[in-house]
């Protein structure tokens, strides 16, 4: 069910399009989030979980993850992930508070971007 992995730098851990089969709780280095090449993110933080998004919307892969440093992650196989989640309330408590993190820094973005919208779009006087 789970397994430790480790990656070198360049090396891709998930793939854009793929399907997805399972989530991974990264436990040492970096990683990088692209979407259609573009660099989205670089996650850090010891704890940090990606690619659970296909998981939970039964949906291939959302974003290419590559490894920017020698990285170490541990990654869990789902097959239900609801059934895991019962099994294992912690996980479900860590992927709530990474996309509640998501969501408010995507929510700042848009505000930010809002604000930005509004000082061009205000007519000359």
């Amino acid at each position: 069910m789970e397994k430790e992995e480790t990656f070198r730098v360049g090396e891709t851990i998930i793939k854009q399009g793929s399907p997805s089969k399972g989530f991974y709780v990264l436990e040492k280095g970096a990683v990088e989030v692209l979407k259609d090449g573009m660099l989205l993110n670089v996650l850090i933080y010891p704890g940090t979980v990606f690619g659970e998004i296909g998981d939970i919307l039964n949906s291939p892969r959302t974003c290419t993850i590559r490894a920017r440093s020698e990285t170490k992650v541990i990654r869990f196989e789902t097959e239900n992930l609801e059934t895991l989640v019962q099994d294992h309330p912690e996980i479900a408590v860590k992927i709530m508070k990474t996309l509640a993190s998501r969501l408010e820094r995507t929510t700042q973005k848009l505000a930010d971007l809002s604000s930005v919208s509004t000082l061009y779009s205000e007519p000359a006087k």
